[in-house]
């Protein structure tokens, strides 16, 4: 991994400068899909102290970048900082996953229901937003915003406050398991049909099935990640 993609910024001319904006934001990028990577495949196991002096130590680059993806690590939920102690890749389970997932799957039915009561007084509101969340469903956004971009829009038609809350302080906890789902080929596609299926639904004003197929797609994607991490955690 040392000779991918590091040499062209790492060579010896440069030894002992400092990084300009931009090689830093590149080498961020490619130490944190490495990283990410590593965590999703098993590759770093859960609760494994992991720091960014070795892990640029063995890249053979300066800890700026490093520091930059740990950050964004962090607010996905894949690694944990500990004051003092310092950082870890953050501790999974089927048992939380399950315990994650059902809240998920509470949180998301009731935003149907809020929804439902929204479209009863704005019809023609709640079908021209459902349209902009079904043509972002054509666009080719990174593999992350598929997942969590779909399902938070929906939870924000709502229009309930504390249950958006409720929502992104889940999130935290959902964003791993999401990527662990998104890491095995293929499920990005199978993603974008579930979600047309329950915005379709939506659309209709069919709510009972738009229910019934979240909670199909949800507890479809909880059975992927429940097998992933049981590799992981054999391994």
């Amino acid at each position: 991994m040392k000779n991918a993609g590091f040499i062209a910024l790492n060579n010896g001319n440069d030894a002992g400068k400092e990084w300009n904006r931009l090689e830093i934001k590149s080498l961020t990028a490619v130490v944190l899909d490495d990283i990410r990577r590593r965590i999703l495949t098993g590759g770093f196991r859960p609760g494994e102290r992991i720091a960014e002096s070795e892990v640029a130590a063995k890249l053979g680059i300066s800890r700026s970048p490093v520091r930059e993806a740990f950050r964004v690590l962090e607010r996905e939920g894949l690694i944990t900082t500990l004051p003092r102690k310092g950082s870890f890749i953050t501790e999974i389970s089927p048992e939380d996953l399950e315990e994650v997932f059902k809240l998920r799957e509470i949180l998301e039915c009731h935003a149907i229901d809020c929804i439902k009561k929204r479209a009863a007084r704005s019809p023609d509101e709640i079908k021209a937003l459902l349209e902009e969340v079904r043509g972002e469903l054509i666009k080719e956004p990174d593999r992350f915003t598929i997942i969590s971009g779909f399902h938070y829009s929906l939870v924000e038609l709502s229009n309930n406050y504390r249950l958006i809350e409720l929502y992104k302080i889940l999130a935290v906890s959902l964003r791993r398991y999401q990527l662990i789902y998104l890491s095995k080929k293929g499920q990005r596609d199978i993603s974008v049909k579930h979600h047309r299926g329950i915005v379709d639904a939506l659309k209709r004003g069919e709510y009972a099935l738009t229910k019934k197929l979240l909670r199909s797609h949800v507890r479809y994607v909880e059975n992927i990640v429940k097998g992933q991490i049981k590799e992981m955690l054999s391994e």
